[in-house]
């Protein structure tokens, strides 16, 4: 049974992988800029630590501000992520998506932006979060689980969030940091 959990997570591995190094006519040109991930969710929920500002590359620009949030364990329904890349012919997107709800261990995420609807506290874990969007940059990951993935390949597509400076990454940290405070109470 534990041999088939191995095979089935190597099988989604190397699909993940494959969907994000799909050539395409335009991929090999020298002034490709991999923009990032949006990462949306209808519903998260999961233990947060507490957020931290970081400095790292991106592939449009060196010692970028960004806020790493990091899961102990995360659960996502209604997620959609987008790898988007600035071609010569414009943006070229990588949609994956899966069906049913994923599971994520250890989940670290390096963003620039963020946006929510509303918050709450789950039954599981220290936050939960509703109609959730990321601008990530790094996204990894120790175990996931994510049944019926779908991969999608687009030309076209446009960037949904901007990368914010580093005062409003700040005070995005500050008003995680006192929802995750408010939560304990």
């Amino acid at each position: 049974m534990e041999r088939n959990n191995i095979y089935k997570f190597l099988i989604i591995l190397v699909l993940i992988l494959g969907g994000l190094f799909i050539p395409t006519k335009d991929s090999f040109a020298s002034n490709t800029i991999v923009i990032g991930f949006i990462i949306e969710a209808d519903q998260i929920e999961g233990t947060l630590e507490e957020p931290v500002i970081i400095t790292e590359d991106t592939a449009a620009q060196k010692a970028r501000p960004m806020l790493k949030l990091k899961f102990e364990n995360l659960s996502a329904e209604g997620l959609r992520i987008k790898k988007l890349v600035q071609s010569p012919k414009g943006i070229v997107t990588i949609d994956m998506n899966p069906k049913e709800t994923v599971i994520f261990n250890n989940l670290t995420l390096h963003v620039t932006n963020t946006e929510f609807a509303e918050h709450y506290l789950p039954g599981s874990g220290n936050i939960g979060f509703k109609k959730i969007k990321l601008l990530a940059h790094r996204v990894t990951a120790n175990n996931s689980n994510l049944p019926q993935f779908q991969l999608g390949f687009n030309e076209g597509g446009e960037v949904e969030l901007e990368p914010k400076s580093e005062d409003e990454l700040i005070q995005m940290k500050t008003n995680l940091k006192y929802l995750l405070n408010s939560q304990h109470q």
